[in-house]
């Protein structure tokens, strides 16, 4: 019997941010979105874990690929999206990284991700608006740095960055996009959503959904009395 080829996958890596992804208790979650994009064409695996910054990325990642490349998968492509915890006040010694190792973590990451072939997109930290403004105004503007520094070393390495301390600061109401000034809401997500899948369709025209073939074919092009050679025929996207 013929066997199915392993779906290849889009790895999104990161905090919380990226671990509340998946979560459409705002109405719009950028996971499942990309699940659809791409759906028999690509999985969409989410890697966010609350609270971590790059230090534990750094750690982190090579385990990660292993698992995911592990029975002859592929990453297609790797988003990367720390800078929330790194940039925390400098009290906060759990989760606070200096911009400098913020920097080299992020070099780090890219770098072992391209030493196995994989395409990734940085992104950038975004703005803190919402909520407690008093207490997000000093979080904004260090985000702005990071940020900053997520450009430097996406330009160093000439890999894509969905800049959303950019996009969002652009945005008519910034505190619309966060359920509590840090975490996205539907309408965050869906931002992101926007600017990732532009970046893919501009950065990396092969992995437009359109392009890619779909796993089996189409149900008009199969012919139920020829199962064994119709469904296993050769399909395109």
């Amino acid at each position: 019997m013929p066997l199915l080829a392993p779906l290849d996958k889009i790895v999104l890596f990161g905090d919380s941010i990226t671990e509340l992804s998946s979560n459409q208790k705002h109405g719009f979650g950028l996971a499942p979105a990309l699940q659809h994009e791409y759906f028999r064409r690509l999985q969409v695996i989410t890697h966010g874990y609350g609270g971590y910054n790059t230090e534990h990325g750094r750690h982190l990642l090579d385990p990660i690929l292993d698992v995911e490349m592990a029975g002859g998968h592929e990453i297609r492509l790797l988003t990367i999206f720390f800078g929330a915890n790194d940039a925390a006040d400098v009290s906060c010694t759990q989760r606070h990284v200096p911009v400098e190792r913020y920097a080299e973590n992020l070099k780090y990451i890219v770098l072992r991700a391209q030493s196995r072939n994989i395409p990734v997109i940085i992104v950038a930290p975004a703005i803190a608006s919402g909520g407690e403004e008093s207490l997000l105004r000093g979080l904004s503007l260090r985000s702005h740095t990071y940020s900053e520094a997520a450009c430097s070393v996406a330009q160093a390495l000439d890999v894509p960055i969905v800049d959303l301390w950019k996009a969002f600061s652009h945005h008519e109401q910034p505190s619309k996009l966060f359920t509590d000034g840090v975490h996205l809401n539907g309408l965050g997500y869906k931002a992101w959503y926007g600017l990732l899948l532009q970046t893919i369709r501009d950065r990396y025209p092969a992995l437009r959904s359109e392009n890619m073939p779909c796993v089996l074919p189409g149900i008009f092009d199969i012919d139920n009395n020829n199962l064994p050679e119709t469904l296993w025929q050769p399909h395109a996207a």
